[in-house]
């Protein structure tokens, strides 16, 4: 008789442990890559974008005061580009360069959300990679070294998520695709282990970009690029599902074949009858915790890198290998704590708003308590150890937006998606320009004073509101 070479498997399945195979049965593989080649393009260009962009503030300072210094090839060394009217001017235009990109998505997150509810989240991914291909086009275009464009000229790449919503939008988007094939009871965990793509993103682009930027400044831009082409093959493999519209807005008879769903729609879970003051209520406080989410996001992104460089006196490539310190430590969070937190408080009967409320609630402590820490220190092993505190509490607009879907209808996630892309592209611009305020308000008092730390004490204000205002959330 032949030997079966699969007949042992089952077996073999059966001696993995539990959590691991809760953990492959449970993750959404296809969307997580997506989210993974979507997020790289941006997260691989964060100290690119950084450096591009201090290069050619600090060309076109040279140029207006000491021209000899600037080179045929007009490229400047790093090190001359740390003077204090450089860097002021660096937080300027890097602040009003989120405003300028918040607005697009902002006027546009809506409507894209609702054709996303009519014709399939896929559609509308694809015409957003379009517009963050353009996006990294035009940055380029502006800072190449042989440019002739004045730095602010960056501020007009914002007109590209005009096309499709940005990478907030296109990010949302992504984990939408989860949302559509995941009862409420899964879908904080199925959330949890999506997002986790985000953070494997986080470990490894900061590395490679920092060894791409070693070679050239522009080399990171390239893979970014084509990061983004390899997304359409794996968006087009993933199955086309689409939930039915609200009761409210039912598909016209006489729509456009391109405004009709090509596929049969889900049955939705049976609801009970509605709360209306409940859900007013539990929408507007779950809202503002996303106005204050991007200060977390603008913290790490716009402060973290220039801050550390210019405080412990490292080079800009060497402060962004802390993006890998804090994907590692939000990883570990939310890949393996949160899923097995959500499953133990399941267990003991709380509902899964409620778990994602507890876990809001604590993840906003947890990052106040860090950044008290962040602003006081001055040695680079503490603060690095509390870069990993920082980065534990990520966890808060993940289970913040998973409870935004628990509280509305599931024909009309997309609409309410969309609501929140705009939301925090509020809290975005009000973040940007404001912590960039007090950052070169801090860099004016200098860094000895107690002034220089005063933005990581603003993001310790925030959370500690954040904290106060989840718990109101009726679970």
């Amino acid at each position: 008789m032949p030997l079966n070479p699969l007949r042992g498997i089952p077996k073999l399945l059966l001696s993995v442990p539990k959590a691991t195979r809760t953990l492959f049965s449970q993750f959404p593989l296809l969307p997580a890559l997506l989210l993974f080649l979507f997020e790289f393009s941006e997260l691989l260009l964060v100290s690119p974008r950084i450096r591009l962009l201090e290069a050619s503030i600090c060309r076109s300072h040279y140029l207006a005061t000491n021209p000899s210094i600037v080179p045929p090839t007009g490229t400047i060394p790093e090190e001359l580009c740390k003077l204090e009217p450089i860097q002021a001017r660096l937080a300027y235009i890097r602040g009003w360069q989120v405003f300028c990109e918040a607005i697009p998505v902002m006027v546009m997150a809506i409507p894209w959300g609702a054709i996303a509810d009519r014709v399939g989240r896929k559609k509308v991914l694809v015409v957003n990679f379009v517009g963050c291909a353009v996006h990294i086009l035009w940055f380029v275009l502006v800072c190449h070294p042989r440019s002739t464009f004045p730095p602010e000229a960056v501020w007009a790449s914002g007109f590209a998520f005009i096309v499709g919503g940005g990478p907030r939008t296109g990010g949302i988007m992504i984990l939408a695709l989860v949302t559509d094939s995941s009862s409420k009871k899964k879908r904080s965990e199925r959330f949890y282990y999506t997002y986790s793509a985000f953070l494997v993103t986080e470990l490894v682009a900061p590395p490679l970009s920092a060894v791409l930027m070693s070679y050239s400044s522009l080399a990171p831009f390239s893979i970014a690029l084509f990061s983004l082409i390899l997304c359409l093959p794996v968006l087009s493999s993933i199955p086309t599902r689409i939930l039915p519209l609200s009761p409210h807005h039912p598909p016209s008879p006489t729509a456009s074949p391109l405004l009709r769903p090509t596929t049969p729609p889900i049955p939705s879970e049976p609801t009970s009858p509605p709360f209306y003051h409940s859900l007013t209520r539990n929408l507007a406080l779950l809202l503002l915790l996303h106005l204050l989410c991007p200060t977390r996001q603008e913290l790490t992104f716009q402060i973290l890198i220039p801050y550390t460089s210019l405080t412990f006196s490292l080079p800009i490539p060497t402060a962004g290998l802390l993006l890998s310190l804090i994907a590692l430590s939000n990883l570990v969070s939310i890949l393996l704590l949160l899923p097995h937190l959500s499953r133990r408080l399941t267990a003991r009967g709380y509902t899964p708003l409620r778990i994602d409320i507890l876990t809001a609630k604590y993840s906003c402590l947890l990052i106040a308590g860090a950044c008290i820490l962040l602003g006081w220190t001055r040695s680079l092993a503490v603060f690095t150890t509390a870069v990993g505190v920082f980065a534990a509490g990520f966890g808060v607009r993940l289970a913040v937006l998973s409870a935004v879907t628990k509280v509305v209808g599931e024909g009309e996630i997309g609409r309410w998606l969309g609501v929140v892309t705009v939301v925090e592209g509020v809290g975005e611009m009000i973040a940007a320009v404001g912590l960039q305020r007090v950052w070169v308000v801090g860099m004016g008092v200098g860094k000895e004073v107690v002034g220089y730390g005063g933005v990581w004490w603003v993001g310790a204000v925030v959370y500690g509101i954040g904290a106060v205002v989840v718990e109101r959330v009726r679970g």
